[in-house]
C-alpha cells in the first residue's frame, strides 16, 4: 500500500482537473468511479464526451487509474456510443472502445503494457450521471462497471 500511495495521490490531483475544465465551459468533461474485475481494483478517472460523429454517436476518451491490493492500473481509454432513442428521459446506449492498459503489480516488481478492446453497454440516468459496463477484450481487466458524472 506504501507505494501505491504516491499514485492515489496523482489520481486525486489529475481526477480533479476535470472540475476547471467542466467550469471553463468544456462541456462533456466529467469524473468517473467504479470497479474491474481480474485484476480487481477500484477505478477513478475523468472523460470527455465529444459528439463529433453526429447526433446519436458520442466519442469518449477517458483516463482511469485502478487501485488494487496487488496491483496499480492506468487505463487510456477511447470509445464510441451509440445513443439509442427511447421515448423516456433514459437514454441507453451501446459501443464499443479500444483501450490501452499499464499494470505495475505489487510485491513482484513487474510491469506489463497491454492494447485491448471493449464491448460497452450503458445508460444515461439524467443529463448529468450515467452509468455503464464494459466487457473487455484482450489483456486488459474482464469487467468495468463505472457511474460517470458530467456535463
Amino acid at each position: 500500500m506504501r507505494r501505491i500511495l504516491p499514485f492515489m495521490i496523482l489520481a486525486v490531483v489529475l481526477t480533479s482537473a476535470a472540475v476547471p475544465a467542466h467550469a471553463a465551459g468544456l462541456t462533456g468533461a466529467g469524473l468517473q468511479i467504479g470497479w474491474a474485475s481480474d485484476p480487481d481494483a477500484f477505478l477513478a478517472g475523468f472523460h470527455y464526451n465529444a459528439r463529433p460523429l453526429g447526433e446519436e454517436m458520442d466519442l469518449v476518451p477517458s483516463l482511469e487509474f485502478g487501485f488494487g491490493d496487488d496491483v496499480f492500473m492506468i487505463a487510456g481509454n477511447l470509445d464510441g456510443h451509440y445513443v439509442l432513442k427511447t421515448a423516456s428521459d433514459l437514454r441507453p446506449y451501446i459501443g464499443a472502445g479500444m483501450t490501452l492498459n499499464w499494470f505495475d503489480f505489487e510485491g513482484s516488481g513487474d510491469s506489463d503494457t497491454e492494447f485491448g478492446g471493449s464491448l460497452i453497454g450503458g445508460i444515461h440516468i439524467n443529463p448529468n450521471m450515467s452509468f455503464e459496463a464494459k466487457f473487455g477484450l484482450g489483456d486488459v481487466p474482464d469487467w468495468k462497471f463505472v457511474f460517470a458524472l458530467h456535463k
